[in-house]
């Protein structure tokens, strides 16, 4: 029995030396693991250190829109934004659509980047407040034959002569409230044609009307520019047969049309003739004219026209291209969104051929308190800046909003967006008192003063 224990105990030595190697062969196994373990990580980090540099670089290209205004010139300065005029709550899905692509602000980002997101912000919902020689502009208008006024275009003239020229581009095929912008700019001439006296002669040139927006038509759209209705009295049948003759096409030589406009006037000398063209363009020229050096040049011209230029639901580009069409004509520029706002700007011109229409006659003109109408006029100003003002501010709010509720904007960065947006309304609020206070006090000047007070106040030296 002795001997069966003695030769028991090789086995027990042999089973426990087993399991010792199966223990460390088990152990080896599992640093292996261990091991691409961490070479997994170390990528995933160097990985994780790529995508934020990418997502910086992202960030910085991404925060380039204009230096925020700091004063009242560079406010009234500041271009107008892709969704003016427009509010949130109308076009929620295509400016959230837009709001989702925008990069999300780092953690570490402090004030200055997120003064600079606000600029975007901003880029997006800056209304186009109305400027203060826009004003001036319209009470010369209003004063239509005033010796005052030193304006030879503004002058009683035998012959009182209007022209519109109307853009034809594939875009005004977009609609407004179920009705196509080509469809609303017909009716608005058609009403401001048959307004006018039946001695007074207008026009009616159309550009854009061929071709696609294809580049293959590009040619043939932008030699599209054609007088639809000759230089004459207006004609009720004839003029809306005219208006039957095109739709929204092709492309936009706005350039090419204020050329050949000099040309209809040709017979019609300023000396003689109150001459007044109409613009109404939807958008920027794509036909690689110059419609800034076109509008000078026709402006110098001795036609001598009064050139009012109407960006019917432009875009921001198209407004700031327009606008500087409009100065180099020495003419007015007005933003307008729907049929009212269109019909509106015709209507100026309606009271001006009323006066001239009286002065041909030999009627006296009503005794109007020339100083209350302008306070008027003041007022009305003043309401058009605050429903500006409101409609920006609450569209700001609404996209810092979503920004904030989709991560782009972290807690503290949201509260430091909304100092910013603080800012921004008390500079606009600012802004339109100091301009009302000095539109009433310069209402009892002369143009001349009116004029000088508001190139020194609000306008940037070129």
């Amino acid at each position: 029995m002795k001997n069966k224990h003695i030769a028991f105990v090789p086995y027990i030595f042999i089973l426990i030396f087993a399991v010792i190697l199966s223990a460390c062969s088990s152990s080896e196994k599992e640093v292996a693991p261990q091991q691409g373990q961490v070479d997994s990580v170390q990528t995933e980090e160097a990985e994780q250190k790529e995508d934020n540099h990418e997502s910086e670089d992202d960030l910085q290209a991404f925060l380039t829109s204009p230096t925020l205004p700091n004063d009242t010139k560079s406010f009234l300065q500041y271009p107008s934004g892709k969704f003016s005029m427009r509010n949130y709550d109308e076009n929620q899905e295509v400016i959230e659509e837009e709001l989702s692509q925008w990069p999300a602000l780092a953690k570490e980002n402090g004030e200055e980047e997120v003064k600079q997101y606000f600029g975007n912000v901003l880029a997006l919902f800056a209304e186009d407040y109305p400027h203060p020689d826009k004003l001036v502009a319209e009470w010369k208008e209003n004063d239509f034959g005033n010796p005052e006024l030193e304006d030879p275009r503004l002058e009683f003239k035998e012959n009182y002569n209007v022209e519109i020229i109307l853009d034809a581009s594939g875009s005004m095929a977009a609609e407004i409230g179920g009705t196509t912008m080509m469809q609303l700019a017909k009716e608005s001439i058609e009403k401001f044609a048959d307004s006018l006296p039946d001695e007074a002669n207008v026009a009616l040139r159309v550009y854009g009307y061929e071709g696609t927006g294809s580049d293959e038509d590009k040619q043939l759209s932008c030699e599209s520019n054609k007088l639809f209705y000759e230089m004459e009295p207006y004609d009720s049948k004839k003029f809306s047969e005219a208006l039957e003759q095109f739709q929204p096409s092709g492309w936009t030589p706005v350039a090419e049309s204020l050329l050949k406009a000099k040309e209809d006037f040709a017979e019609y000398d300023g000396e003689n003739n109150t001459n007044i063209i109409y613009l109404v363009s939807d958008g920027v020229e794509t036909c690689d004219g110059d419609p800034v050096a076109a509008a000078k040049q026709l402006s110098e011209s001795n036609i001598t026209p009064l050139i009012n230029v109407i960006g019917f639901n432009v875009d921001s580009e198209g407004q700031q291209q327009l606008k500087k069409v409009a100065e180099a004509a020495n003419g007015t520029y007005a933003t307008v969104r729907n049929m009212e706002q269109l019909q509106s700007e015709f209507d100026r011109s309606q009271e001006m051929a009323s006066k001239w229409l009286n002065w041909k006659i030999g009627a006296e003109s009503a005794n109007i308190d020339q100083i209350l109408a302008r306070e008027n006029s003041i007022f009305d100003y003043k309401y058009e800046w605050g429903d500006k003002s409101s409609l920006e501010i609450r569209n700001i709010d609404k996209a810092l909003l979503y920004l904030y509720k989709t991560h782009k904007l972290s807690s503290e960065q949201y509260q430091l967006i909304k100092k910013e947006r603080q800012a921004r309304y008390d500079m606009a609020n600012k802004t339109e008192n100091r301009v009302y206070k000095d539109l009433l006090n310069m209402a009892k000047e002369d143009y001349k003063k009116m004029e000088k007070e508001i190139n020194e106040k609000y306008k940037s030296a070129h």
